[in-house]
């Protein structure tokens, strides 16, 4: 015979995010890919402007020599981001801070040399793209468990 048993968490429905652009900063797949992963748990909402997510990118790119020989260069690349949702309290007409958390992911490749140089641009836009979605599932998890006892902390 067999048994099946499963678990599960209830995500609170009635909760809706919105998503909010950083001014200033090309985050268009950040703000995408957090959108999509919302909307695939009916989180979304475009109308819903009661909890706004806001999205604070920052990439970090570097080359370094990892053999004695000095034949072989790598490119790292690091991500982090911050994430704040922000409860609307419009009786009072202020911004309430409800969670912020900074994630930060990285990874390296093999440099190719001068003749390869699509190979570079393709490998930075693929790992970026990647750690974009590691980060946004870290965030995704974390706004699974946020309680429903909320604190506030009030923004200037």
């Amino acid at each position: 015979s067999i048994f099946l048993f499963s678990c599960s968490k209830k995500v609170d429905l009635k909760r809706k995010y919105n998503v909010d652009v950083v001014a200033g900063q090309n985050n268009f797949s950040y703000q995408n890919t957090l959108i999509q992963y919302l909307d695939s748990m009916k989180l979304y909402s475009t109308t819903n402007n009661n909890y706004v997510i806001q999205i604070s990118p920052n990439i970090n790119q570097s080359v370094f020599i990892t053999d004695i020989d000095k034949t072989s260069d790598r490119k790292k690349i690091t991500l982090s981001a911050t994430y704040n949702i922000l409860k609307k309290l419009k009786s009072l007409n202020v911004e309430c801070n409800v969670f912020s958390q900074t994630y930060k992911r990285s990874s390296t490749y093999l440099f190719a040399s001068g003749e390869f140089n699509q190979s570079n641009v393709a490998a930075d836009e693929e790992i970026t793209q990647n750690l974009i979605n590691l980060i946004t599932n870290d965030f995704i998890d974390d706004l699974l468990q946020l309680d429903k006892r909320e604190s506030c902390t009030l923004k200037n």
